[in-house]
């Protein structure tokens, strides 16, 4: 018992000591308008002679006309003595009106402690109160819905979807991913996924017709989906 109390005692110092390591690690969020839109970076800075071992999370949220919009970023990196570096970029077309709040953290590798984070608002009154700030203990953020589109057309497709989506009564467990691709030419294909499996997927047209029918598609593609794991589940469970 005396044993198992001072390992225990032993991996607690040991955890504290790894996140006072990476205490002088601090992340700021950097802004910067490119091509009409905006341009955000995670940056780390470390002020201390020691290298350091973290995961950062970049989390915005976005609201306008068509709804909310969440983009997630995450990682691990390590980091130099004195050494400054950009740990993650997005770009985000933002209306004049739209509503913008992004949120950086850098937690610990080993301790999983927060050791740093920052925050950015734009037009914030267009928020409700909960969205004011992102609980540390729910930074895994499960049931995401992320924008990782590309192009306006790939923009107008998840505003479309992610406002009908946001429509249903019972959200689907698991993170829903809208990604976009080059193809030849210039289109782009655009993949809806639920939790890296791909759902629906198609290539981009120019028109809104088109967009709101594949929004369609990929709605009813994704309860379908979520459909068949349920019943799989309850049979699984017999």
């Amino acid at each position: 018992m005396k044993t198992l109390i001072a390992i225990l005692v032993m991996f607690s110092l040991y955890n504290k000591t790894s996140a006072q390591k990476n205490a002088a690690v601090t992340g700021k969020i950097v802004t910067d308008n490119h091509e009409g839109g905006l341009k955000i970076k995670a940056v780390a800075s470390n002020s201390s002679e020691i290298y350091g071992d973290l995961n950062y999370i970049m989390v915005s949220v976005k609201k306008g006309k068509s709804g909310s919009s969440t983009n997630k970023q995450s990682g691990k990196f390590s980091i130099k003595p004195k050494e400054t570096k950009t740990l993650s970029e997005m770009n985000i077309n933002l209306s004049k009106n739209d509503g913008l709040k992004v949120f950086l953290f850098l937690k610990d590798e080993e301790s999983d402690q927060v050791v740093s984070k920052d925050s950015l608002e734009i037009n914030g009154d267009q928020f409700d109160s909960e969205v004011s700030y992102i609980p540390e203990s729910n930074l895994e953020l499960a049931g995401l819905t992320i924008d990782d589109t590309k192009t306006r057309i790939g923009q107008s497709f998840y505003d479309s979807f992610f406002k009908k989506y946001n429509q249903l009564q019972t959200k689907l467990e698991g993170t829903v991913t809208v990604s976009e691709m080059p193809t030849f030419g210039r289109n782009t294909r655009i993949v809806v996924t639920i939790d890296d499996q791909v759902i629906h997927a198609f290539l981009s047209k120019p028109d809104e017709e088109s967009i709101e029918a594949e929004a369609d598609k990929a709605l009813a593609s994704l309860i379908s989906y979520n459909s068949r794991n349920s019943l799989r589940n309850k049979e699984f469970k017999y």
